[in-house]
């Protein structure tokens, strides 16, 4: 018998053990396949690019998916859908599942989202699962009758933006918010006030629906930034309006709607009409001597009323009010002696919705001045130099006549102290000493200027060559 060397020997054992191992891991790998990470197969489409998470149907009355379901097997699966949103950690949370009413998913095929198409159709309350405003994914995943998915995890795909109860398709579009305001927001029947919806972002491109609870008013195209809608057509009583905003692209911004805003319609509480029947703005100017018509409405029935006028002691006819509550006084005069400022029409008692009594207010103006002060034209004709042929010819008579044009202007007529000693000469001295002054003020000021300026320079330089003015050293 041959014997191998001992070196011969040791290399054949080596052999023979990975002959061996490299059998176990050639079986291993054929009888095992590593699983796949779940990727997309594409993208699903809703039949609508926008909606409520509120509605009855959140999602839209179907979607469509681009393909068959991947085989499970050979033989044929009545397969089902279901609808995941991916979270931000990873996982899945199942927003709707056993959508069945196009089943078997063996080609591309659009299928109903509606519960009465899908008899088993599973559906999570979306407010639970989209918690807050973004971008999510959601999922479309195969499944078999038994719930399982495919091994592979494959799923179609497609992302929609939530913004409050709105979401749109679409990957970033912008959030939007309405604000909505009326002017005026209190209006009598048949009167008509402007709805304003205001947009933030101003550049968001769309329309507004307003709404009053499912009735729709009207709608108005946005144009920078705002959209408004004129009406005249609110009933009696107050109304809840709202605005709701529709983008244009819908994956370019996201819808909303405002808060509600009130609307009241109701008579005028109260009224003052001239004697021609023209109804006087709030708080109107009255003469003394005007007549006025006055109503006030929301009293009770029947009941008497008295009236008396702010800071005046006139006594003015009472009042009873009809069937509706309405009390009318016909005539109300304004007295003579009234006291000009704010005033008002006191009535008693209180009647029902009015916030004080004295709400019917208006203003008295202050009286006209009797005599205006003469005019200097007034006050030149008493001037002696008006009547120069009642004037003695002789010298002596002028000078004595101007001496006695000044006693008399300076002592008794205030108009003759205009023109005694020729006020107006003196004036102009006046005007001449205030120049004088001024630039006398002027020139002083200029020459104190120099001398400061002058002393401190000097100063300083002082200090300086003294060692009165240095700095310490730098610190470290």
């Amino acid at each position: 018998m041959t014997v191998l060397h001992p070196f011969r020997r040791a290399a054949a054992i080596v052999a023979a053990v990975a002959v061996v191992a490299l059998g176990l891991v050639t079986l291993v790998v054929s009888q095992s396949q590593p699983a796949r990470a779940a990727a997309s197969m594409g993208e699903f489409t809703f039949a609508s690019s926008s909606g409520r998470l509120t509605d009855a149907e959140p999602f839209g009355p179907s979607l469509t998916t681009p393909a068959a379901c991947p085989d499970y097997q050979s033989i044929p699966i009545n397969y089902t859908l279901a609808l995941f949103v991916a979270e931000p950690g990873g996982g899945s949370a199942i927003l709707m599942n056993s959508i069945t009413s196009a089943s078997p998913y063996d080609a591309a095929k659009t299928t109903s989202l509606a519960p009465a198409d899908n008899p088993d159709l599973g559906l999570q309350n979306p407010s639970q699962i989209f918690t807050s405003d973004g971008t999510y994914e959601l999922q479309l995943v195969c499944l078999d009758d038994f719930g399982g998915a495919h091994p592979d995890g494959n799923y179609w795909t497609q992302k929609v933006t939530v913004t409050g109860n709105d979401w749109v398709v679409g990957d970033g579009a912008k959030a939007s918010q309405v604000a909505l305001t009326a002017s005026p927001s209190v209006i009598a029947p048949n009167t008509e006030t402007t709805l304003t919806a205001t947009m933030s972002p101003a550049e968001a491109v769309g329309t507004v629906t307003f709404l009053e609870g499912a009735t729709t008013l009207g709608q108005a195209t946005v144009a920078g930034g705002k959209a408004e809608l004129k009406t005249s057509t609110l009933s009696e009583g107050q109304h809840d309006i709202t605005a709701r905003f529709t983008p244009t692209d819908p994956t370019k911004w996201g819808a909303s709607e405002s808060a509600p805003f009130q609307v009241t319609v109701q008579l005028a509480r109260f009224e003052m009409r001239d004697d021609s029947g023209n109804l006087l703005a709030v708080n109107p100017e009255l003469q003394r001597g005007q007549t006025v018509k006055v109503i006030i409405r929301g009293c009770t029935p029947s009941a008497t009323y008295s009236m008396v006028m702010f800071h005046d002691d006139t006594t003015f006819p009472s009042a009873t009010a009809d069937a509706n509550g309405t009390v009318t006084w016909p005539t109300l005069t304004v007295p003579e002696d009234a006291v000009a400022g704010q005033t008002n029409w006191d009535y008693s008692p209180d009647c029902t919705g009015l916030e004080s009594v004295g709400a019917v207010q208006f203003t008295v103006p202050e009286p006209a001045t009797d005599s205006a002060s003469p005019s200097p034209t007034d006050t030149s004709t008493d001037q002696p130099t008006d009547e120069p042929t009642d004037e003695s010819s002789s010298p002596s008579d002028n000078s004595s006549g101007d001496s006695s044009g000044t006693t008399t202007g300076g002592s008794t007529d205030g108009g003759g102290s205009t023109t005694g000693g020729d006020s107006t000469t003196g004036g102009t001295s006046a005007t001449g000493g205030l120049a004088s002054t001024g630039s006398q003020i002027a020139l002083f000021s200029g020459i104190g200027a120099v001398v400061l300026v002058s002393a401190g320079v000097v100063l300083v330089r002082f200090g300086r060559r003294e060692g009165l003015l240095k700095f310490g050293e730098p610190r470290s």
